[in-house]
């Protein structure tokens, strides 16, 4: 397994998020990877609610400090679910479809409510457009923060159905040897 030394959280999420912008071939702005990073941050101290986020949308309220701290956390929970959690939504009675919906308006919304500060609703603006994009960084970043997937096998079905190098140095580092452009394993 590679260790990567960091000074702190954001350091490390810097340096991850990064790679993993690389891997998606995303070209995002400086304060928009600087945002993945402080939401890669706050996630690890924050609880997911069961509150339905399509509900929470509809009624983000009239009170525009209220309203923008709503769909930023629209926004912010339907990105990090869609990123981390899209094989599990397999399961569920919602898709990741469902959360790159909610995300984009959520952010939509919010870079027309603060478009009075530039900085931010371009931000929020590229995180709407490039939702997928986003998405797949986020679970790029996951694929490199998932230190406790030790099961090989499960490991192995997620690589038949990507084929994924990072997934295979796993496997391989597991002693597990791919046979490439085949699904047999020795």
């Amino acid at each position: 397994m590679d260790v990567t030394l960091a000074a702190s959280v954001d350091e490390f999420f810097h340096e991850v998020v990064t790679d993993a912008m690389n891997v998606v071939e995303l070209e995002a702005s400086e304060p928009a990877s600087w945002y993945l990073v402080g939401l890669l941050g706050d996630m690890t101290r924050a609880r997911l609610t069961d509150e339905p986020l399509g509900v929470k949308l509809a009624q983000a309220g009239s009170d525009p400090g209220e309203r923008v701290s709503t769909l930023k956390q629209v926004g912010d929970t339907s990105l990090y679910v869609a990123g981390f959690f899209a094989e599990s939504l397999g399961r569920s009675l919602v898709d990741v479809d469902y959360y790159v919906g909610i995300g984009q308006s959520a952010y939509a919304q919010l870079a027309r409510a603060l478009r009075q500060q530039r900085t931010i609703t371009d931000v929020y603006s590229e995180l709407a457009e490039n939702f997928p994009s986003f998405v797949g960084v986020l679970a790029e970043v996951r694929k490199r923060t998932d230190f406790a997937t030790s099961d090989v096998g499960r490991l192995y079905e997620i690589w038949l159905r990507t084929r994924d190098e990072w997934i295979e140095k796993k496997l391989r580092a597991a002693g597990v040897l791919v046979e490439p452009g085949t699904k047999v394993i020795q």
